[in-house]
């Protein structure tokens, strides 16, 4: 059994702590071509003698360019030579719109999870990208949900218990670190022209407004924004936690409503959260900071206050000591 380096050794702690993954366990790898899925899928097969996966391999090309195409090709080619069981998915013709790929993609790795009985879909985002992510969110507005929304682990879809874990084994390191691994090993990582285009704002976050912020104000930005979504990450699941607990006093499904005097009572975070989580249940779409603080505003308003319509024609109005939704 090769000796493993310190770079394999970091990852091996990390799934350890974060109880990631366990021995056994068939994997699903989230494959680009880039550095980091190279790294993450090379880390993972050096450590499955000792865990004893089963590892499974998924590309998806989206055909926004020849370019992404011929990519899909050479990495089917790449990984029948190296005898791992894969899948290429290919899009129909889509417009390039970033959440309708990422949903797209979450659909073939839910499917391709369930047809080769995957419990853990695997993928390569490193600190960089956590980092560049909480900047991103900071710059629209998100709460605490969205500052941490890049963790260790979570269910690949949220409303389905039953859909496999996402991990990201990799969110110790670095990206100039899996870089250097690629080199170190050789793997043929696939240059992502798209990543260059400053037409896309997260480009434009990486390749200049990152590096501005390093060199004028934290030479040691990603890991301050990375020790921030962690501490964020922490509070937000206090939060969630005791607005579970508020949920079960508050929430009326025969309505559906709300009650309003143990609602009021409450901190204003958790008001925040048991609206949010009442305005996605009944609303089409999930619910934006306004749609949620006019909720909050009829908690001390007088009896047949109502918010202004929501999405789909849903309204709240104030019914006795209860905040009804109506349609």
């Amino acid at each position: 059994m090769a000796r493993l380096s310190p770079l394999h050794l970091r990852v091996q702690c990390a799934i350890r702590q974060q109880q990631l993954l366990h021995p056994g366990q068939r994997l699903l790898v989230a494959f680009s071509g880039g550095q980091d899925s190279f790294c993450l899928l090379q880390i993972l097969r050096d450590l499955q003698p000792r865990w004893g996966w089963q590892i499974f391999v998924l590309h998806c090309d989206h055909r926004w360019s020849a370019d992404e195409t011929e990519c899909a090709r050479f990495l089917q080619g790449w990984l029948q030579q190296q005898g791992l069981p894969h899948a290429v998915e290919t899009a129909d013709p889509i417009r390039r719109d970033e959440a309708g790929a990422r949903a797209w993609r979450y659909q073939q790795l839910d499917k391709w999870a369930r047809i080769w009985d995957c419990s853990a879909v695997v993928m390569g985002h490193t600190a960089t990208d956590r980092a560049e992510t909480f900047l991103w969110n900071l710059l629209r507005g998100t709460g605490a949900a969205g500052l941490s929304s890049l963790d260790w682990q979570r269910r690949l879809d949220d409303r389905d218990p039953t859909s496999a874990q996402v991990v990201r084994p990799l969110l110790g390191l670095y990206r100039w670190e899996t870089e250097q691994f690629c080199q170190q090993h050789q793997l043929p990582v696939w240059p992502d022209r798209s990543n260059q285009d400053l037409a896309h704002c997260r480009n434009r976050l990486r390749l200049e407004v990152m590096p501005y912020l390093k060199q004028h104000f934290n030479p040691q930005l990603e890991a301050a924004l990375n020790r921030a979504a962690t501490l964020l990450q922490a509070e937000h699941e206090l939060v969630v936690a005791q607005a579970a607990q508020l949920w079960q006093q508050v929430y009326e499904p025969a309505l559906p409503g709300l009650r309003r005097d143990p609602l009021r009572a409450a901190p204003l975070a958790l008001q925040r959260q048991v609206m949010f989580q009442f305005l996605s249940l009944v609303l089409p779409h999930h619910p934006t900071f306004e749609q949620v603080e006019a909720g909050i505003q009829l908690l001390k308003a007088d009896r047949g206050s109502r918010s202004p319509d929501y999405p789909g024609g849903h309204w709240l109005e104030v019914k006795g000591d209860h905040l009804v939704c109506f349609h």
